[in-house]
């Protein structure tokens, strides 16, 4: 009889090495990975994934995906707070970090041999009790980046959540740039309510997520944290969370995070260096990256993706040259370079503009401008077909 085989999320609790060396003794399982990173919660093949509660990557969407893999997740925790976060979350079963290893390997064997719920069938018994489907019609997650700093990500995401919305799509544009967050100071916002807030509404059941929105120019708008360090406080997997919630609002989530996406591994629960741009990344639908119009920036570009192309191969890529002024040959050149080497779903060079930077001044964007006009091409890619008869939600401020 094979052994089960466990993938341990990295923690910091003893749990995890006193069952990695009961196993190693005694057998009935096997450990066969230790997970840093959600991609390897994905990539890696065993039969049941043993993750705490506190770690920063764990979220709903992981998850469903690892489920979706006819894998199984045990939880654990160490608290009653815990214990309730891992079952709205939707893990198969929980345990106790305080239970001793015979127990730990008992429920993953048991949870091994059981056969996840067929999808359809969910979806029917959820349709008895009169509940929407959870793999119902729900916005796409579109991740915006910038391919190094101060390219211009922010400015870029904005004008496309305007954009679309005066095509008359819902837009969300969600500030998750754990390194410098500036959406709200862009577009002339408070701070108060933004994403921690919107994390406390959805786990701890105070409020709807959908209180912690602004309404700007046609589109909702959910803050940043105001400083980029509170974010060492805060799990990345309840963001990831508040963004998949707001899919079931609005047509197109758009999310601006860092471009530090640099895999480094830190701390006991291995959750890294800029872990919340690569955990947005691996659930987002398409991915918008910003460059700078430079040669030395396309190859930031090359090496932006290099890092990511485990998380970004899946999805349309578009790549936006931001701040374009050198004419057509060096237009022609970078055209060349790109689509050798990238190959995105669409390129649009979008031209330096006075008007925004006017407006950028005064909070707002410039409904009719040289950059507006030139990430039409963007937008038309991310344009959603309308349901006429999808009902439409008031949401935000």
């Amino acid at each position: 009889m094979t052994d089960t085989s466990i993938a341990i999320a990295a923690t910091g609790r003893d749990w995890a090495p006193i069952l990695h060396r009961f196993v190693a003794d005694h057998g009935g399982a096997r450990v066969r990975a230790r997970v840093m990173h959600p991609e390897q919660a994905l990539e890696e093949t065993y039969d049941v994934l043993v993750i705490d509660d506190v770690t920063s990557f764990l979220s709903a969407h992981l998850v469903q995906q690892v489920q979706k893999r006819d894998r199984k997740v045990l939880g654990v925790f160490a608290e009653n707070a815990g214990e309730q976060r891992l079952r709205k979350l939707g893990v198969n079963a929980v345990m106790s970090a305080t239970a001793d290893p015979e127990t730990f390997v008992a429920t993953i064997v048991k949870l091994a041999a059981q056969r996840n719920v067929d999808e359809e069938f969910a979806e029917l018994i959820a349709e008895l009790h009169g509940e929407e489907s959870a793999s119902g019609a729900t916005g796409r997650i579109v991740a915006v980046a910038g391919a190094g700093g101060g390219v211009g990500a922010t400015e870029v995401a904005a004008g496309l959540a305007a954009d679309l919305a005066r095509r008359g799509a819902r837009v969300c544009i969600v500030d998750a740039d754990d390194v410098a967050p500036s959406l709200a100071q862009r577009l002339d916002l408070p701070l108060h309510p933004n994403i921690r807030t919107a994390m406390d509404y959805l786990h701890h059941g105070r409020g709807s997520v959908r209180d912690a929105l602004h309404r700007h120019d046609g589109f909702s708008v959910l803050p940043g944290l105001p400083n980029a360090r509170d974010w060492g406080d805060v799990r990345f997997g309840d963001a990831v969370d508040v963004i998949s919630e707001l899919t079931a609002a609005v047509d197109v989530v758009l999310v601006n995070i860092s471009s530090m996406v640099e895999q480094t591994m830190s701390g006991p629960r291995g959750e890294g260096r800029f872990g919340l741009s690569r955990l947005v990344l691996s659930v987002a639908d398409a991915v918008v990256l910003v460059s700078g119009p430079t040669p030395m920036a396309i190859g930031r570009v090359i090496e932006w993706l290099a890092a990511t192309r485990r998380l970004v191969a899946d999805g349309p890529l578009h790549l936006v040259v931001n701040r374009f002024e050198d004419g057509l040959f060096a237009r022609s050149e970078v055209e060349q370079e790109v689509h050798d080497v990238i190959r995105p779903a669409s390129l649009s060079f979008v031209p330096s503009d006075p008007r925004l930077a006017k407006a950028a001044w005064e909070g707002g964007l410039p409904a009719r401008s040289r950059f507006a006009k030139a990430l039409a091409p963007v937008t038309d890619q991310l344009t959603p077909v309308r349901d006429p008869k999808a009902r439409r939600l008031r949401i935000g401020r």
